[in-house]
């Protein structure tokens, strides 16, 4: 080889040299601006969709945050929790005086229950009054100072009744029909087969007779209600004879 191949060969090698530096020197500075542009942000999806700490899409907003109460403010009370109370020493204050006079309402203890309710009805019956069964102030205030503080009823005394009133005789009819006692037409009317059945039930009970509802009345027919069938059944047969 001459020296002249020689010194060619050493041309083209340093230029092979320097076309690879500056190939990788190029590369290198492309890289860094890309990363510099898109802010070190990784361009494979999969990897930006399941890396941690990023949220597609809106947010939905997380629970509110609890305020705390008022000090010093009271809770309100429950709705109707007055009334209840009131109507409740109501209705106490009409079971003593009903039971002052003979009426037989029950305990007083402020429960309007049937008894009660037919304690009230005896009373207003036999004072001429709007049938009600129910406890008023107006009844209280006629049972206390004895005066005439209620309005007889409009038509014949013991015949005019509220809704309550209506219930009440319904349910006794049934119960007495129950037991084998021809109460006549069915409903709330106070007609005289009803008044004969209350009395031949009184009479068989061994109760006062009066033919109307009343507390001893209604007393026994609940009393009978826990009664074995069997019992029930031998009331109703000798009722039909």
């Amino acid at each position: 080889m001459t020296e002249r191949d020689i010194k060619l060969a050493a041309v083209i090698s340093l230029l092979a040299t320097t076309s690879v530096a500056l190939n990788m020197f190029v590369f290198q500075n492309t890289t860094k601006t890309s990363a510099i542009e898109t802010g070190g942000i990784v361009t494979d999806r999969t990897s930006w969709v399941d890396g941690p700490g990023i949220a597609l899409g809106p947010t939905s907003p997380g629970p509110a945050a609890e305020q705390p109460a008022d000090e010093g403010v009271l809770p309100p009370a429950p709705l109707g929790q007055s009334d209840d109370a009131n109507r409740a020493e109501l209705t106490k204050g009409i079971q003593r005086e009903l039971g002052n006079i003979r009426y037989e309402p029950g305990q007083p203890d402020g429960v309007l229950g049937m008894v009660t309710r037919a304690a009230i009805f005896a009373y207003e019956y036999d004072n001429g009054l709007v049938l009600t069964g129910e406890p008023s102030e107006q009844l209280l205030s006629q049972l206390i100072l004895g005066s005439s503080s209620m309005s007889p009823s409009a038509a014949r005394p013991g015949k005019t009744m509220t809704a309550d009133g209506e219930s009440l005789v319904r349910s006794v009819k049934q119960q007495l029909a129950t037991l084998g006692y021809q109460t006549g037409v069915p409903g709330s009317a106070m007609t005289p087969e009803f008044a004969r059945a209350v009395r031949e039930f009184e009479t068989d009970q061994k109760l006062k007779v009066t033919g109307r509802i009343s507390g001893p009345l209604m007393s026994r027919l609940i009393r009978l209600q826990g009664e074995p069938k069997a019992r029930r059944e031998a009331i109703a047969k000798a009722a039909k004879h």
